[in-house]
């Protein structure tokens, strides 16, 4: 769980602790959520580009501080925890790449472009560098299971759609919800008992759903309501946002990250949000942007919070 953020984009900075489930209201809010989103979805890989020149964020997970920064053409990255700082660069210096670390001691290596990347050297240096080098991938090792979360991101709008090509399967419910029904498809088959909870509480509003193969070979879903059949993406938007949200919350990520939350939102729904929120929240975290504050009264956990910020 994150326990702490920072986030600086130029002069403005905003701050805070987060809690099982944070509400993130104020200017930047959805900022915010995309610059975690790209980080804790990138740890091993490529440093995200970033178009400002003065740009910050500090993450705090289990009494481990990782922050990445960017002045002008320089990436650096900060690992701190349990008494130690490493500190790596990346950038261009006079036309020249540098790829380095400069804390706990000063070295070139192949990537600093990697967002927490392990010392690795193109010659030999000496036993005791390598020693040094041992342990600062040691504690690398350590950030990188640490900060690897389970992640999805979901808004800032949600357009699921009624069909599914199996061919393009993919088992992360992407960001708009289009492959909502590939998803629970895969629900369906791997986690039956979490499918059919689902349907259920949807059975409760008077929304029956059901997904299952087309004549065209493909994954189609549909919702009778009232006897009606009606495709997943003509259901009302209220309805198909908390399909979406409810979805993402029983493929069990370690946090879950909502932009635009009260987009389509409808108190009506709550009761049935409430309890996937909960669910969400008893194993992991939920982060969400709200353009009304009054929403997050509607959600009784005691694990809860809102930040508010200014960007």
């Amino acid at each position: 769980m994150i326990n702490y953020v920072e986030f600086q984009l130029g002069d403005r900075k905003a701050a805070g602790e987060l809690t099982p489930l944070t509400f993130v209201t104020g200017t930047g809010k959805s900022f915010l959520i995309n610059s975690i989103y790209r980080i804790l979805a990138n740890i091993g890989n490529k440093i995200p580009k970033l178009y400002y020149d003065n740009f910050l964020i500090t993450i705090t997970i289990k009494e481990r501080k990782f922050t990445l920064q960017k002045n002008r053409n320089i990436y650096r990255q900060i690992l701190e925890g349990g008494g130690k700082r490493i500190v790596f660069e990346h950038g261009v210096v006079k036309g020249t790449t540098i790829n380095r670390i400069s804390e706990p001691f000063e070295l070139t290596i192949k990537n600093a472009d990697i967002l927490m990347p392990f010392v690795e050297v193109n010659e030999h240096v000496s036993i005791l560098a390598d020693e040094e080098i041992e342990s600062v991938n040691k504690i690398v090792e350590e950030f990188r299971s640490a900060f690897s979360l389970k992640v999805v991101l979901l808004g800032p709008y949600l357009d699921p759609r009624s069909s599914y090509d199996l061919s393009k399967a993919t088992a992360t419910l992407r960001p708009d919800g289009r492959n909502l029904v590939g998803i629970l498809s895969m629900l369906a088959l791997r986690d039956p008992d979490a499918y059919d909870r689902l349907r259920g509480l949807f059975r409760k509003k008077g929304v029956k759903l059901a997904v299952g193969l087309s004549r065209k070979g493909l994954l189609a879903g549909y919702a009778y309501i009232n006897g009606v059949r009606i495709p997943i993406s003509r259901l009302p938007c209220s309805l198909k946002a908390a399909l979406v949200v409810m979805t993402a919350v029983a493929t069990k990520p370690d946090l879950l990250l909502v932009d635009n939350f009260d987009y389509c939102f409808n108190e009506q729904l709550a009761d049935v949000l409430s309890r996937y929120i909960d669910e969400q929240i008893s194993r992991g975290q939920i982060v969400a942007e709200l353009h009304r504050a009054d929403i997050a009264e509607l959600f009784k956990t005691q694990y809860k919070s809102v930040l508010s910020i200014s960007l």
